[in-house]
């Protein structure tokens, strides 16, 4: 698979010899960080069938240039499968093209298909039929997270008629009109001679559409997606739907098959650009393989001298934009202030090669991931970065952690919402093998609703045996106490602390460290029980910090859990690990002083470690 940019877009051409090329029209947000891997699967499945495959990602979404509160992105995303039609053409010489939508891309693909014309087959993945049951699904989601332990901290939107947001994307002003709008069972014309529709949800919306298209000429097959349960799940458990993705395939090949005979000469093709790149605002991003990993290197047009390199790294199992995007958003926002950043993909993750078979924790937390992060700092210090700070999220942070220890050219981590410090496998859990903190605990036994769906039996976490959780989380820290009290008074170590002796191995490696968490995540939970419940052993480590900030969820679904992360992570870059590296190169100071201005009035963030030093 090769890297292409066409018309502000970023996406993977899949090369093969077939006259019959597919365009794959991703599903919108949090869907596509789910099946991202999935679909890079049916991409390379489709090539193999002799189909030149292109996925790409829409304007405002994953490494397209814009944002997703950009005016007209409806307008702009179903421009863009037009583009990608055009471009598939001119570079394979192919002359039959397919759709394949899954989701909001389904609908997208139809909509397109129908206003583009000369679309030879069509593909709906689990289609929403409506824009506006999809709308009405969007909302409710978000409701259904903000019940969860997850969602408790999040800050409520008052008023989602200008903005719908689920799991950290959202759909803005005018564009929630538009989408309302669709609804594919009024097509006026064919959207392609054939059509495999393949649906879940039981629907007669789903075969009043079949219907519609029959009589509209189309040549129609229905068929089911029970596997798209364990598909859209999140990325760390999602589950490629082989057997409907075999289908797909076949059922292409077929569509090829039937279509007039090919000319037996090799296909024409234009090339893509060979240098790949995105101008975007005041930097110019570039994808880059090195090894087996893979990563998009933002460099700013006007770099900051002295200011170290970021480097992004995967949060669990997501690809390398992030949970909301945020690994695209602070990269970006980072070069308008001349810092350069890469965000990857390591491990077999995202579009690392070759893919990961199958993703476990034990993978994200493993040595291979710490030094493939290891190379992608190898990278930026060939590059010129002497300096280097890594930043993640949940895994990403456990990876940062690590690789901030090790590698001579990181200076500095910042981590959000650490699950481990060090890890051998589920049963490092506190008590039990699902992560939850104490608050998060102690606002359910305070809850009636809770209590009552416990009596009717819905639900297997009760108040009692919530109880037994934090009794054995009380017990733990209370041993963990009377230990470091022993080794106080005898003045030597008694008990071996690996998280203990890995800060201090960072600290005396003289790394600037930030650990920031939500209030209700269960790396709290974790820290205190390594740490200690007030962190007393942050003390011996004056190079690390840690602090809670207010309305942090554990995945940055909000657009203000984002925001916050993002201010105080650059305001930390200047003020704790810029504004010390200008002790020795004072000439960095004005440039440092003028970081500081758009940062004013970020959230304030509560301590809970000794400060870093200066």
């Amino acid at each position: 698979m090769n890297p292409v940019v066409f018309d502000g877009a970023f996406g993977w051409l899949h090369p093969a010899d077939g006259h019959t090329g597919v365009v794959l029209c991703n599903p919108f947000g949090y869907d596509a960080l789910c099946t991202h891997r999935g679909w890079r699967k049916l991409a390379g499945r489709l090539a193999l069938a002799g189909m030149p495959t292109l996925r790409f990602d829409y304007p405002g979404s994953g490494d397209a240039l814009g944002a997703e509160d950009d005016p007209g992105r409806v307008d702009a995303w179903l421009a863009s499968i037009a583009s990608a039609v055009r471009h598939l053409r001119e570079w394979t010489g192919v002359t039959r093209v397919a759709l394949v939508g899954l989701r909001l891309g389904a609908m997208l693909a139809a909509v397109a298909s129908e206003r583009l014309g000369g679309v030879d087959a069509l593909v709906l993945l689990a289609p929403p039929i409506t824009g506006r049951r999809y709308i009405r699904e969007l909302r409710a989601h978000r409701q259904s997270w903000l019940t969860t332990s997850a969602g408790f901290s999040a800050v409520p939107i008052d008023n989602d008629g200008p903005y719908v947001e689920a799991f950290g994307f959202g759909l803005h002003g005018a564009d929630i009109d538009a989408l309302s709008a669709f609804d594919l069972q009024r097509a006026a014309s064919a959207p392609a001679p054939r059509v495999l529709l393949l649906d879940s949800s039981g629907s007669n919306l789903v075969t009043s559409l079949a219907a519609q298209y029959g009589q509209l000429g189309v040549d129609v097959e229905q068929g089911g997606f029970e596997e798209s349960d364990r598909f859209f799940l999140e990325a760390l458990y999602s589950e490629e739907p082989v057997e409907a993705f075999a289908r797909v395939a076949e059922w292409l090949a077929d569509d090829s098959e039937r279509a007039a005979p090919q000319p037996a000469q090799p296909l024409p093709v234009a090339l893509p650009d060979p240098q790949l790149r995105l101008e975007c605002q005041r930097a110019t991003e570039r994808p880059v393989r090195f090894g087996h990993c893979f990563g998009i290197h933002c460099e700013p047009d006007t770099p900051l001298p002295g200011a170290p390199a970021v480097l992004l790294i995967n949060t669990g199992a997501a690809h390398h934009i992030g949970d909301g995007r945020i690994s695209v958003l602070l990269a970006r926002r980072l070069a308008e202030q001349g810092i350069a950043s890469l965000r990857m993909d390591i491990g077999g993750l995202g579009d690392a090669q070759p893919s990961a078979p199958k993703v476990t924790l034990d993978m994200l937390y493993s040595t291979a991931l710490r030094d493939d992060a290891a190379s992608g700092a190898d990278w930026l210090a060939a590059r010129g970065h002497s300096r280097i700070a890594a930043f993640g999220v949940c895994g990403g942070a456990f990876v940062s952690l690590h690789v901030s220890g090790i590698h001579p050219n990181v200076v500095a981590a910042y981590g959000v919402n650490l699950q481990k410090f060090t890890w051998d496998g589920a049963a490092r859990s506190p008590g039990e093998q699902r992560m939850v903190s104490s608050k998060t605990y102690l606002h359910a036994v305070f809850n009636a609703d809770k209590w009552k769906r416990a009596l009717r039996g819905q639900t297997d976490s009760s108040p009692l045996r919530i109880a037994v959780v934090l009794a054995k989380r009380i017990a733990r820290r209370a041993a963990r106490t009377c230990t470091e009290a022993v080794a106080r008074k005898m003045g030597r170590s008694v008990a071996l602390n690996e998280a203990c002796s890995l800060l201090q191995a960072i600290d005396a490696k003289d790394v600037q460290l930030r650990l920031v968490y939500g209030e209700y995540d269960s790396g709290l939970e974790e820290a205190r029980l390594q740490l200690g419940a007030s962190f007393a052993a942050l003390k011996t480590v004056p190079n690390v910090r840690a602090l809670t900030l207010p309305g942090l969820d554990h995945a940055l679904f909000t657009r203000e859990a984002r925001n916050a992360v993002m201010a105080d992570f650059e305001t930390w870059l200047c003020d704790g690990v810029m504004r010390g590296a200008a002790v020795a190169a004072p000439a960095l100071d004005s440039r440092a002083d003028a970081l500081t201005g758009p940062l004013a009035g970020a959230p304030a963030a509560a301590c809970i470690g000794s400060p870093a030093r200066s």
